[in-house]
């Protein structure tokens, strides 16, 4: 493309292509393949005023309707992505002006739609992933039949407005979630590696507790479904800081979620409320669905067990004070080990756990299958004690960016006595 035309095109100066042959004008190319159509909703600021350049255009190209570079984006992909409501009313109406398709009658204006860049998004999923609830509004009432499918990531566009986490499109992202469930009459929620949309809003904040309410509304079985590790979105929510609120919302549409447990290590959402430290979601988990309590892992832990893991006198003390799980202090695992037996090893180590072992009734709690009390853990079954730390690491935190905010405090009192030593040396 000359020069002299890019700039044309850029500034939407038609002058410089009214002398141009019109049946070259969708070969006038960047070096991307981009069309004087690309070129010029690239490079807008904001939404133009005026849609005459395009309407122009295409009076004179009607091919560089659906002409894509070399991404395979389509002219209506960028009006999409960059907001231009407008211009996209304006190829919308364009497309419709043109015969269907004589085999399969549908419409060029769907068939526009659909169309799917190199990485098999649509235009829908351009305006969802920058929040453009105008053209979401447009795109999704012109062809409200259409599920529009995953792209090459497994994202569908309900899953990637679900996803988006910047604040400040806090009002539009809830538009354009709003479009979509309100329009389209067929709507897919999947996402990558078998998460769904609730799973992404739980993922982003408290804030969004509303969103997780809209998706529930119009589709109550998203608290049953699982990814691709067995965790359901309550299973997410029990994960994050921000998660009671979630937790809440998830519950009341369907207490019976708390019984579902992960595919490899079977842990369900009170467990990894527990790991996690988050004392509120298992007030909230216990609170509606009291009966998991009684559900244990594959190793036979229950959720005090994993209170234990969490390294955390305060939670686990925390846990002691809801009477449901204070039950389960006497429970063994596989290995006939209560959670006192794991504090028995840990105060070997850990002088805040010490505390919690020396208050302790030692005979309510019974031998394990080694035969031993939590005393003669304590007082140095060493092959023992070693086999119940490395349990109390290998608990795992999730997949997929769960993080365990977990205070290592064994390497933190290590530090804090050798710097104590320096000082006094």
């Amino acid at each position: 493309m000359d020069p002299v035309l890019f700039k044309a095109a850029e500034a939407g100066n038609i002058g410089p292509f009214e002398n141009y042959q019109t049946c070259s004008l969708n070969q006038l190319l960047t070096p991307d393949e981009n069309t004087i159509l690309h070129v010029y909703l690239k490079n807008q600021s904001s939404e133009p005023e005026f849609t005459d350049f395009v309407d122009i255009i295409l009076e004179r190209c009607p091919p560089l309707l659906f002409q894509a570079n070399k991404r395979g984006e389509t002219p209506l992909h960028l009006a999409a992505r960059y907001g231009h409501s407008n211009v996209v009313k304006v190829l919308i109406d364009r497309a419709k002006a043109l015969p269907a398709d004589p085999e399969s009658g549908v419409t060029k204006a769907k068939m526009m739609l659909r169309m799917t860049n190199g990485e098999r998004d649509t235009a829908l999923h351009e305006a969802a992933r920058n929040s453009r609830s105008h053209v979401v509004e447009i795109l999704t009432k012109e062809d409200p039949e259409f599920s529009y499918p995953a792209n090459v990531h497994g994202e569908t566009p309900l899953y990637i407005a679900a996803y988006i986490d910047d604040y400040s499109w806090g009002q539009e992202r809830e538009k354009v979630i709003d479009e979509i469930l309100t329009n389209c009459i067929s709507v897919d929620y999947g996402g990558p590696n078998g998460r769904t949309a609730l799973h992404a809003a739980i993922e982003v904040g408290d804030h969004v507790s509303e969103t997780a309410r809209k998706l529930l509304e119009k589709e109550k079985k998203l608290t049953q479904t699982t990814d691709d590790n067995g965790w359901s979105p309550l299973h997410h929510a029990a994960c994050y800081d921000w998660s009671p609120r979630i937790v809440q919302v998830l519950l009341e549409y369907d207490a019976s979620a708390a019984y579902i447990a992960e595919t490899e290590k079977k842990r369900t959402a009170l467990h990894i409320a527990a790991i996690q430290g988050h004392v509120n979601a298992m007030k909230e988990i216990v609170s509606r669905c009291p009966a998991c309590c009684e559900l244990v892992d594959n190793r036979g832990w229950n959720a005090l067990h994993y209170a234990v893991a969490s390294k955390r006198t305060e939670v686990f003390k925390e846990c002691l004070r809801i009477p449901l799980l204070d039950r389960l202090k006497t429970k063994k695992d596989n290995k006939g080990n209560t959670p006192f037996h794991l504090i028995a090893a840990l105060a070997l180590k850990l002088d805040n756990w010490l505390l919690v072992f020396r208050f302790t009734e030692e005979g309510i709690y019974g031998l394990n299958k080694q035969k031993l009390s939590i005393k003669d853990i304590y007082n140095g079954r060493l092959a023992e004690i070693q086999e119940i730390l490395e349990s109390l690491e290998d608990v795992g935190s999730g997949p997929f960016g769960c993080r365990r905010r977990i205070v290592l405090e064994e390497t933190n009192e290590k530090n804090k006595k050798e710097k104590d030593a320096s000082n006094k040396a």
